[in-house]
């Protein structure tokens, strides 16, 4: 339960809800609890009365007896535990009393008692009785405030992360869901909860997501495995019309026309086909030693003449060695790809930047860049950044790229350059 912090629980509604809740039953439990001290103390006070008002009931009817009776009966009493205090006051005048009772109705729970013609009985209840009561009181009303509300606090605790745990489980499988992870199952355990159908349904949403990805790439790769044969044989005989002679000038660039078209439909095929075959796995990849900034030299010797019709400056430098082990062909066409997008997308008089260091490989341009809503989806096939299609292409050159870099264990990044583009391709 470590990974919940302070940031997780105050932004948890369980946890909010839960606090809300007890909350309000703390208050209630406070208001109860205060009730019921006021009722206990007033209902102490009450029997301490009616016990007072029996003792002034008893004294008065020695004293109309004799001051000996009323002596002896008052050292029985300090004798006791008894929650009054009693005291003899001398020399005062003589006063003509009546009978005090009940005792509520009296000042301070005192009254005084007149025993003899000079003498008179002082009677009330002890102050200290009333105070250690209260006293007593005090920490069970505490403990009934402060026990409850610690018990809810835990308890709110315990239940947020118990949900919060099986939510993370849940939240795991998702994102390596859509991290691109397949075959993800959610454990679904025995208590058949609401939990364990949320799971049932998520597996079933990942299976079905899982299939139709599937049958989307077969369909795709199955049409474009049998439309190349045709496509191939079509183009063949474009070849062999264009290299008859009856043709007139018009009709040659038309069938020419035809033939590039058909050519690039091809291309944009064999891509797909390759792309499928690199991520499932086909291509066997040549485990050998790779040098990339050779590799990177022979992209930029490739492209060179693009990069010069266009007057962009292509410069290459070697920061680091970088070796890798892995496929030099398809490494070569991943570097490639990137150089050839640089160079497609930076404008005339532009720059563009090759630098190998120890992590791999860096494209840098000037050119139009890639916003960052985009960054995310240019590596899905057919995916154009360039909404305009200001530029030829198919949308797979990136694709292919990330397929290869992802075989072979490194990362393809994107940054801004301000202006352009900076593109990694990252060996960890």
């Amino acid at each position: 339960m470590s990974f919940v912090d302070d940031y997780t629980l105050t932004r948890s509604s369980v946890f909010k809800t839960l606090i809300g809740l007890f909350l309000v039953i703390a208050i209630i439990n406070i208001m109860v609890v205060r009730q019921v001290y006021i009722d206990s103390d007033s209902f102490h006070r009450e029997q301490l009365t009616k016990q007072l008002n029996d003792e002034i009931m008893e004294f008065s009817y020695l004293a109309e007896q004799s001051r000996e009776e009323v002596e002896k009966l008052l050292q029985a009493k300090k004798a006791s535990n008894t929650p009054f205090y009693y005291r003899l006051i001398e020399h005062i005048e003589p006063t003509y009393t009546t009978q005090f009772y009940p005792i509520s109705s009296l000042p301070n729970d005192t009254t005084n008692i007149a025993i003899g013609d000079n003498v008179k009985l002082e009677i009330g209840v002890n102050p200290q009785v009333v105070e250690a009561y209260r006293n007593a009181l005090v920490p069970i009303v505490l403990s009934s405030i402060v026990l409850p509300i610690a018990v809810m606090l835990v308890a709110a605790l315990f239940f947020t992360i118990l949900i919060l745990r099986r939510l993370e489980n849940v939240n795991k499988a998702m994102n390596r869901v859509l991290c691109g992870e397949r075959d993800v199952k959610l454990e679904v355990s025995q208590q058949d909860d609401e939990f364990d159908i949320l799971a049932i349904h998520l597996n079933y949403m990942i299976e079905q997501m899982a299939k139709k990805e599937q049958t989307l790439k077969s369909l795709t790769v199955g049409m474009a495995h049998d439309m190349r044969t045709p496509m191939a044989r079509l183009k063949l005989r474009l070849e062999d019309v264009l290299s008859h002679q009856q043709l007139n000038p018009a009709q040659q660039a038309q069938i020419s026309a035809c033939h590039d078209e058909l050519e690039l439909i091809l291309s944009l095929f064999n891509s797909m086909l390759e792309i499928a075959k690199i991520n499932s796995g086909q291509v066997t990849l040549q485990a050998e030693p790779v040098d990339l900034a050779k590799i990177s030299q022979d992209a930029i010797e490739f492209i060179s003449p693009i990069a010069e019709q266009k007057q962009l400056s292509l410069t290459f430098r070697q920061d680091q060695v970088c070796q890798v082990k892995g496929d030099p062909s398809l490494l070569f066409r991943a570097i490639f790809n990137l150089v050839e997008n640089a160079v497609k997308y930076t404008p005339e008089n532009g720059q563009i930047n090759v630098v190998v260091d120890r992590l791999g490989v860096v494209v840098a341009d000037s050119g139009i860049g890639i916003a960052d809503k985009d960054k995310p989806n240019v590596c899905r096939p057919m995916y154009r950044a360039d909404k305009s299609r200001s530029e030829h292409g198919n949308g797979l050159g990136l694709s292919l790229v990330d397929a290869v870099v992802h075989q072979h264990g490194a990362e393809l990044i994107f940054k801004d350059n301000h202006p352009g583009l900076r593109a990694r391709i990252l060996f960890t």
